[in-house]
């Protein structure tokens, strides 16, 4: 991995928090969007019940040309506009704001003022667990398990 400036670490912090939030937006149209068998617990926030289900609209894609595959304890987004593409965890509310490093490079590889942020990763998923290791390391990132990673919501 490259060394990374401060200004290099503050922007991906920042993508983190970027990635949480367009990731609750997209939970948020899937559960109000789709005909969730499970819509109670869901709400209540058992976000593993979220399941591949039928858009309330008749369409094939969620609003602003999102298409969504949930599979096994994850769900994919891609968006058919930008191509940027979000997987996330599924769990609970907290378990969307995990970051897994693959799913963190892939989402700033596909979003347009992100993409510079790729070339400090030589080996994508090793590299940027290494930068989760080492925001551990600082307490600006709590191991969750696994792979998996979470920022906190109060560091900058």
């Amino acid at each position: 991995m490259t060394e990374l400036s401060i200004e290099i670490q503050q922007e991906l912090l920042a993508a983190m928090d970027n990635y949480k939030t367009i990731t609750q937006l997209l939970i948020d149209k899937l559960i109000t969007e789709t005909e969730q068998p499970e819509k109670t617990a869901i709400e209540a926030g058992h976000y593993y019940e979220i399941q591949n289900a039928d858009l309330l609209n008749g369409q094939e894609n969620l609003p602003d040309n999102w298409w969504y595959d949930v599979h096994g304890e994850h769900c994919l987004f891609k968006s058919w506009a930008t191509g940027q593409v979000l997987e996330v965890s599924l769990g609970d509310k907290e378990s969307i704001a995990n970051l897994d490093p693959y799913f963190f490079y892939n989402f700033l590889e596909t979003t347009d003022d992100l993409k510079h942020l790729t070339k400090y990763f030589k080996n994508p998923f090793n590299d940027t667990l290494t930068f989760f290791k080492r925001l551990e390391q600082e307490q600006k990132m709590t191991y969750v398990y696994g792979v998996n990673y979470r920022k906190p919501n109060n560091i900058e």
